[in-house]
């Protein structure tokens, strides 16, 4: 009988110890998962000021354009070339914030992008640790031995 209460008494030791370091894990994961979140709120809060710049910037493209409207029109000392040369520029960089403005709005319109990416980097950060600490093993006797007799 006494064996039995020893027994039970073991088994009731060990399941709280795994409790606890459940409890420990979780903790641990929990305090992993407000990191991310906090990364992922930095992110957006990244993207809002770029955002706000692209705007400046799709402004400052539509009055160059108006500018060089009006200075084709008024002066004749610039050549047809030079406007056209100008106004290609002008297209370019209108092209390109409309790009970066469409990968703003994506990136804002689908934010599980910024949690999908900041979760994959963890994931591939905890995998990388377990896979370090499962590759550690005891170093083998025989070799330590081999060694101190050289």
């Amino acid at each position: 009988m006494k064996t039995l209460k020893d027994l039970l008494v073991a088994m009731i030791n060990a399941t709280l110890i795994l409790v606890a370091i459940c409890l420990f894990f979780l903790w641990r994961l929990s305090d992993s998962a407000e990191r991310v979140v906090a990364s992922f709120v930095q992110n957006l809060q990244i993207v809002e000021p770029l955002e706000t710049k692209v705007d400046g910037l799709r402004d400052e493209v539509a009055n160059l354009r108006s500018d060089l409207a009006a200075i084709s029109l008024d002066s004749s000392t610039l050549t047809t070339q030079a406007t056209e040369h100008l106004q290609s520029r002008a297209n370019a960089l209108q092209l390109e914030l409309e790009g970066i403005n469409s990968s703003l709005a994506r990136l804002a319109d689908t934010p599980e992008t910024l949690m999908q990416t900041a979760l994959d980097d963890v994931a591939t950060r905890v995998s990388g640790r377990v896979g370090a600490i499962a590759s550690c093993y005891a170093p083998d006797p025989a070799s330590d031995a081999s060694s101190a007799s050289d």
